[in-house]
């Protein structure tokens, strides 16, 4: 049940903030891997060559719904769904879930709530697709992979689920903000302001203004769900906690707006170290965490010594880190104020390493690093 969309809907991931890493994060959370990748794509050839029917019997499904069939109308639309609909299949087993793909799915998404699909008319022709491919597969004598290929295929119908639901909320949320744009107009005459109320709570809640990382309470939301995807999939992650070193007097020497400075590097080291699928973010103050998905203690130098590397370099003052780090997983887990207290205390022996030479320090599991080991 899609249309095609005009050139200038073309940029809507852009509109609604999708970045390479965001799609990263969801594609980690539904713990779809390159091994998923290769699975879609050894089934490419036998889905192609059955397309035709498939869709023929998709969209006979379709029609015979009198509130779907009302929603496609004429023949016409009907062969350019049909159409379309192919191009979507083949590219789920071309396995390239960039934002090109993703930008599609949005666009449809959008197009579906201006056509007043409901979600459960949605979900329900979405699972009969998923039932399709299912049976495709089966028929297609892939031995012991075909568990494995439908898995990984239900991992991708979900990550698709959830971009059109994300363009249901973006639609209801512009509409939501036209209808508070009118009520301003009326609102400034008796001097009331309302100006971008969803922007701002939006972006208030989630990101912190200094560094452009997640805030303490993002940070907590991440780390709660980087956990029960950890539990589920018996996969281990690694969180650190950092505290910055000599940032208080160069605070008070300097300035707040030094401080700033030197707070919003330390944002930018981060981000240019960390993969898309981290979670860096500032838990307050010179506090910083970041939350490394699908990491082993023993993965974590190269990371730490290039973050060091990275500051060191863009950073004029005297300032470096003490690190606590925890590997989490893949049998234990506990819960987030746990994990972060745990990290914490371990930033507190670097620190009074840190507080005898003034250089970057870590622990983790009994171990220390530092300027000795670089």
């Amino acid at each position: 049940m899609s249309v095609e969309t005009p050139a200038t809907e073309k940029k809507l991931i852009d509109q609604m903030g999708f970045s390479g890493r965001e799609i990263a994060r969801r594609l980690h959370l539904i713990d779809f891997t390159e091994s998923d990748r290769f699975r879609l794509l050894s089934a490419k050839d036998v889905i192609r060559s059955n397309l035709p029917g498939l869709i023929e019997k998709f969209y006979k499904y379709q029609l015979d719904d009198p509130e779907i069939s009302e929603i496609i109308g004429d023949v016409d639309t009907l062969t350019r769904l049909k159409s379309f609909m192919s191009e979507y299949i083949l590219s789920i087993f071309k396995g390239d879930f960039d934002t090109d793909y993703v930008n599609t799915r949005l666009r449809i998404g959008k197009i579906h709530k201006r056509l007043e699909v409901r979600p459960k008319l949605y979900m329900k022709t979405h699972a009969h697709l998923q039932w399709l491919l299912d049976k495709e597969i089966e028929a297609g004598d892939f031995g012991d992979d075909e568990d494995l290929i439908k898995n990984a295929l239900h991992k991708i119908l979900l990550f698709d689920a959830e971009l059109i639901f994300d363009a249901y909320v973006e639609v209801y949320l512009t509409e939501m903000q036209n209808a508070t744009r009118e009520v301003e107009k009326y609102a400034t005459q008796v001097g009331i302001k309302l100006d971008g109320m969803f922007a701002r709570l939006h972006e208030k809640s989630q990101k912190d203004a200094v560094t452009g990382l997640h805030n303490r309470r993002a940070l907590y939301d991440h780390l709660k769900r980087e956990c029960q995807v950890a539990e589920r999939h018996k996969l281990s992650f690694v969180l650190i906690y950092m505290d910055l070193n000599n940032f208080k007097s160069v605070n008070d020497l300097h300035g707040h707006h030094t401080g700033d400075e030197v707070l919003a590097q330390v944002g930018n080291s981060l981000l240019s170290i960390t993969r898309e699928v981290d979670i860096p973010a500032r838990y307050g103050g010179d506090e910083f965490c970041i939350i490394m998905p699908r990491t082993l203690l023993s993965d974590i130098e190269v990371p730490l010594r290039r973050l060091i590397h990275h500051f060191d370099e863009h950073c004029h003052y005297p300032v470096t880190f003490s690190m606590g780090i925890i590997q989490v997983g893949p049998t234990v887990f506990e819960e987030p104020e746990e994990l972060i207290s745990k990290a914490d205390e371990m930033m507190y022996l670097a620190k009074q390493r840190a507080h005898r030479d003034g250089q970057h320090h870590w622990q983790f599991e009994g171990k220390t690093k530092g300027p000795e080991n670089k």
